[in-house]
């Protein structure tokens, strides 16, 4: 168990988080050096990219509601506890926005920083491969060079970029207990709904990411998802 505080918001990783953050980077197919170290760049991209995030929520509930925040950084993930801190439906919103929003802030800081050493017109093509495949248009070579010379800080930048917009992408869908979920469980009545629209949610998205996307680990998640979905409709009513 590792503890430590930022900005006065006591933050705790259970051991889980390590392993299953070191699943998605690639850890089974790990067997040289260089593959190693890609993996524990993964994880240190993806730490630093969830404690953004679970900031996010943490800071805005404390500016909103008030309370006591906590961070925990667990087996699929992060969540924060605002104990104590009262909140309308309009703050709590807002308080579930900005884990994404905050993520989101920071893969445009990045972005902005890296246009400020490289040119904007070099580091938006960078951004559009990684995010989205798409061919990049080098205009000059600076950046490049710099990627080729130095391929761990590409990796990193590279895991940056898509964990920051992809994962917080992914945690908009209306699936419980996504913030998306969330989100909708705000608006959404009856209950039994929110957790339909979940199972579909999810349902979809285990589909997608065998025929697509094929990747199993984020399939079982999905599915995984859809199963409570389905579980926590059948336990309450249509009211």
């Amino acid at each position: 168990m590792i503890r430590f505080s930022i900005f006065g918001i006591p933050v705790e990783i259970q051991p889980f988080f390590w392993v299953i953050t070191a699943l998605l980077g690639g850890a089974l197919n790990a067997r040289t050096p260089d593959s190693i170290f890609a993996v524990i760049l993964f994880i240190l991209a993806a730490l630093v990219s969830i404690v953004v995030h679970e900031l996010g929520h943490a800071l805005t509930g404390i500016k909103l509601g008030g309370g006591r925040a906590s961070i925990l950084l667990t087996s699929f993930g992060g969540l924060a506890y605002n104990q104590g801190g009262r909140f309308n439906r309009q703050q709590r919103f807002w308080m579930i926005f900005a884990g994404p929003g905050a993520g989101f802030a920071f893969l445009l800081a990045l972005i902005a920083g890296l246009s400020l050493v490289f040119g904007a017109a070099d580091v938006l093509n960078f951004t559009s491969l990684i995010l989205f495949g798409t061919r990049p248009e080098f205009h000059s070579f600076e950046l490049l060079s710099f990627l080729r010379e130095k391929p761990f800080v590409f990796l990193f930048l590279k895991h940056l970029l898509w964990i920051n917009f992809w994962w917080g992408m992914i945690n908009l869908l209306p699936v419980m207990p996504l913030d998306g979920g969330q989100i909708t469980d705000l608006f959404v009545r009856p209950q039994r709904r929110v957790y339909l629209i979940g199972l579909v949610a999810s349902a979809t998205m285990a589909a997608l990411s065998i025929l697509w996307l094929q990747s199993g680990y984020t399939a079982m998640l999905f599915a995984f998802f859809a199963w409570k979905n389905y579980e926590n409709m059948q336990s309450v009513r249509w009211q």
